[in-house]
């Protein structure tokens, strides 16, 4: 057994946290990301140049047909046109981050006489998702002069949220002049001091990623570049929480570089991607597409806590070359890259996409359908091994520009075994998707723009585009709650058996464990006794028996035919087909016991409340908070369906994760203070979420986990003190 771990970091994720009443307000979750997490991950990404006006001209001047505005009815794979607002000029989305079910932010650029002669201008463009309408957020201020844009934004909750981009040269020259940084602190954005480089050459700088694991660390991504706007070698910008500042990247030996985009598992895993070769990349494109650079290759760097090293990507199937655009990690194990192949001419020739293993990064276009024809992926977000998604856009693009630029976006679903299509709505002038980011259980959000229709010369007509895909609700899902006087409350299709509400108790009810059907439950006091309900037998309890320590948990064995009960010693007592496999009992402790969890076959973990983990039996040990300073004592465990991970939660809401275990929200990173404290944590059955639930009743959903009702809100005659799956 073992005790001393580490605390995962928090990643931005998605969950709501509901009230008992008939209204449910979605609430934050924390990456924290967060870990947003992570998420591990924050799945966002996508950026590119802001002279654009020369190629932006052209584009719908030659093609025909009016886009097709698709209504809430959604296809076969749940994809729809979601209505976006506009500020009435040319806008484009090119980054994406959701922080939860209800805060979405997309960003953008916006561009004012597109193509009038009289010079074009260019400001930041944010978009705010809220659960059901998307709204135009005030526009970030940039440097008084300048103009600007922004590339891509990454949440680490609610109310932190970091977009990064470029200020353009003094009368909006189209060149960038130095490095854009915002950030949302809950109530409004507001610009960060950022740098950018100075060497011999350098006019300007640019980012295109962000990736944050938490409020004290981010990595940004871009490129320096010269007087014209074009790329001359990577940048890597980092935050600690106080300021943002440059960090070398890895020499690539070769003439010219940048990174396109960056995603952090952790503080100390982070992947950036982009390409490296003889040729600049051309500052005359739509943003998101190869830069007629001819004889590039993708690049990928990987960061570990120190220093950022070269990983060699796999070679690109085209011998003409490759560009990376999109990246994105399930764990330090499993990573996607996207981007494209790019012909004789540099430009984008058909779909590239890279896995990566935990040893190498191999090459697995041939496995995405249409690859061979012109076309990119630039944006890719996964939820997890079997659930990916990469947006993109297919068709003759021309160099970026002109009347044979007719791209049509793209959606593609990795299962966990293949790359497949998703049916999705078009539009029928052109349209293109830049980012695409998911939430857990929620929905994912793909973003770009679309020709609203074949404007004049004086209006390219290029607005907001953004498809919407919600997954179906959680369904088999049930949970009991038990309180201190030995009240029951079950919610979805946990059955309610009886309870010992009412009568007289020898000792407080401390816990709650459910039958595998949910058509029973046990309830035990701190005294060892035990009640059982509905279809859960009674084997036994320690009522009545002269106990060293109070009982605290109690956890049913995988068959429901026994269980387990622990004390705040450590000492654990088995009934029914539950083994003793070891304990804690009659050793010194640094902290006292406070639950228990049953692994897949047999085994258990113990918690203390310092988030010290004790293992015995076949629960393997995958780390804990042991020895680690805490904001509020840990109180209850729950583990994997296949015993795989575990997680802890501390009574403040904070959630610990472990091994295979998740990390999919908390309620420190919902800025929740003030309330009562989490008593238990209980997954779902899928293992892709967690309830987590208060002593007045209040109850978190995380991932997966419906909110199904809850006590909360109503009198309680005495607090709740155990949480049941079933």
């Amino acid at each position: 057994m073992q005790r001393l771990g580490r605390r995962e970091p928090a990643v931005p994720t998605i969950h709501r946290i509901e009230t008992a009443s008939c209204d449910h307000w979605p609430m934050i979750a924390r990456h924290a990301p967060v870990h947003l997490a992570h998420p591990r991950r924050p799945p966002f990404r996508r950026a590119g140049r802001l002279t654009l006006a020369a190629s932006l001209l052209t584009i719908v001047v030659g093609a025909v047909g009016i886009v097709t505005q698709v209504g809430s009815g959604a296809t076969p794979s749940g994809w729809s046109v979601a209505t976006t607002p506009g500020t009435g000029a040319d806008d484009v989305l090119l980054g994406s981050s959701c922080a939860n079910a209800t805060q979405c932010w997309e960003a953008g650029v916006s561009i004012e006489n597109l193509g009038s002669g009289s010079g074009s201008t260019f400001a930041p463009l944010v978009e705010t998702w809220n659960g059901t309408t998307w709204t135009l957020a005030p526009t970030p201020p940039v440097p008084a002069g300048h103009g600007g844009g922004l590339f891509d934004v990454s949440c680490v909750n609610g109310s932190d949220c970091w977009a990064v981009g470029a200020v353009l040269g003094v009368n909006d020259d189209g060149n960038p002049s130095g490095t854009l940084i915002e950030n949302w602190n809950g109530s409004a954005w507001s610009v960060v001091p950022s740098p950018t480089p100075t060497s011999p050459g350098v006019a300007g700088a640019l980012l295109q990623g962000v990736s944050c694991t938490s409020a004290s660390s981010c990595v940004a991504v871009g490129e320096a570049t010269d007087d014209s706007g074009e790329n001359l070698s990577d940048l890597i910008l980092q935050w600690n929480g106080t300021t943002w500042s440059i960090v070398p990247g890895a020499a690539t030996g070769q003439a010219y570089d940048q990174l396109t985009s960056v995603t952090c598992l952790a503080a100390d895993d982070c992947w950036a991607v982009g390409n490296a070769g003889p040729t600049p990349q051309n500052p005359n494109f739509l943003p998101i597409y190869p830069g007629n650079a001819p004889g590039d290759q993708g690049l990928i760097e990987h960061w570990d806590g120190s220093v950022w090293t070269i990983t060699p990507s796999a070679a690109s199937p085209s011998p003409d070359g490759g560009f990376l655009y999109g990246v994105t990690c399930v764990t330090s194990a499993d990573c996607w890259a996207s981007g494209a192949m790019t012909d004789s001419n540099g430009n984008a020739a058909g779909i590239l996409m890279q896995h990566w293993n935990g040893a190498t990064w191999s090459d697995l276009s041939a496995s995405v359908p249409d690859s061979s024809t012109p076309g990119i992926l630039n944006g890719i977000s996964c939820l997890s091994a079997t659930q990916c998604w990469a947006v993109g856009s297919l068709g003759g693009f021309g160099g970026g520009g002109g009347g044979n630029f007719q791209p049509q976006a793209i959606i593609e679903n990795w299962n966990g075994s293949s790359w497949s299509i998703d049916p999705s709505p078009n539009a029928s002038a052109l349209s293109l998707l830049a980012t695409v980011s998911c939430v857990r259980a929620v929905e994912c959000i793909a973003a770009g723009t679309a020709a609203v229709e074949a404007q004049q010369q004086n209006d390219p007509g290029l607005r907001t585009f953004v498809e919407q895909m919600a997954f179906p609700p959680a369904s088999s899902q049930g949970i009991v709650l038990a309180a201190h006087d030995g009240g029951v409350f079950n919610y979805g299709t946990a059955t309610f058996a009886g309870s010992m509400g009412g009568q007289r108790l020898n000792a407080p009810v401390v816990g709650i464990a459910a039958t595998p059907d949910g058509g029973g439950y046990w309830e035990v006091a701190s005294d060892g006794g035990v009640f059982n309900f509905g279809d859960a037998p009674f084997f036994g309890s320690m009522g009545g028996q002269r106990l060293n320590a109070p009982v605290v948990g109690i956890a049913a064995t995988p068959d429901g035919r026994g269980y387990w009960l622990v004390a705040s010693d450590g000492g654990v007592f088995q009934f029914g087909d539950a083994q003793f496999r070891g304990s804690m009992g009659g050793q010194r402790l640094n902290a006292p016991v406070v639950g228990i969890a049953a692994s897949d076959d047999g085994g258990y973990w113990l918690v203390a409340s310092d988030g010290g983990v004790f293992n015995f039996g076949d629960a393997g040990f995958d780390g804990s908070a042991g020895g680690q300073r805490l904001n509020a004592p840990v109180a209850g465990i729950a583990a994997t369906p296949d015993g795989g991970g575990y997680w802890l939660v501390g009574s403040d809401g904070g959630v610990f994760n472990y091994g295979n275990a998740g990390f999919d929200g908390s309620v420190p990173g919902q800025g929740i203070v003030g309330q009562p404290p989490v008593v238990g944590i209980a997954r779902t059955p899928s293992g892709s979420g967690y309830w987590l639930v208060g002593a007045n009743g209040a109850l978190y959903t995380y991932g997966d986990a419906a909110f199904l009702g809850s006590p909360n809100g109503t009198r309680l005659n005495a607090p709740v003190t155990g949480l049941g799956s079933s």
